[in-house]
């Protein structure tokens, strides 16, 4: 989940934080493993506790929403500890992480959608479409980059930072400004990992 938000940011840097997150996390990764959970089941719990971020959010209910996107961005970061810490690590736990970090965002998107539908506010819905596409513009890039054999792991907004800023918007409940931030900085992230596929592969 933790990407470094530098252009051209040092691997160590990530390798450190991956460090630290599954040290702090240790005594809890313990006690799962002994209770046998999997990591792709914290995954997929995850998923469903971010089903309570729409909820939330049709409600205007901006303190929860931000609540349950932060201890369901929570889950994202156990699930990868307890791979690591619990010797279950995998090339399929890696790739259902990844698409059901995809199905968590288009979850609270679809909140957006949903809030900006019933205040018949179609301007920010539109906005919300956007920075939905954006956002899994983000990942895509990367996620081919790597199909091309392309390191890609750079960028000023990663999903830890979307997901940081949207919970900062509901806890102000200022949620449409924080969303077009969201965007700017994901359109940006987007093109700086164009240039970085583009310049390495003008290098081979």
């Amino acid at each position: 989940m933790f990407r470094s938000c530098p252009i051209a940011s040092p691997a160590s840097f990530l390798t450190k934080l991956k460090k630290w997150i599954d040290q702090t996390l240790k005594p809890v990764c313990k006690v799962l493993v002994a209770l046998k959970v999997h990591p792709n089941m914290v995954t997929l719990a995850g998923v469903l506790v971010t089903l309570m971020v729409p909820v939330s959010m049709v409600r205007d209910q901006w303190t929860a929403a931000g609540c349950w996107l932060l201890f369901a961005g929570f889950f994202d970061i156990l699930d990868g500890s307890l791979a690591r810490n619990g010797a279950m690590t995998g090339r399929f736990g890696a790739f259902f992480d990844s698409s059901l970090d995809r199905v968590s965002e288009a979850i609270v998107f679809a909140g957006f959608l949903m809030y900006y539908y019933n205040h018949q506010d179609l301007r920010n819905l539109l906005l919300a479409f956007i920075v939905c596409i954006l956002s899994f513009m983000v990942s895509y890039t990367r996620a081919r980059a790597e199909g091309l054999k392309i390191d890609c792991e750079v960028g000023i907004l990663p999903r830890p930072g979307r997901v940081i800023l949207l919970a900062v918007g509901f806890f102000a409940a200022q949620p449409t400004p924080f969303l077009g931030v969201v965007g700017f900085l994901s359109l940006i992230t987007v093109l700086q990992r164009i240039y970085r596929v583009w310049d390495q592969a003008r290098k081979k």
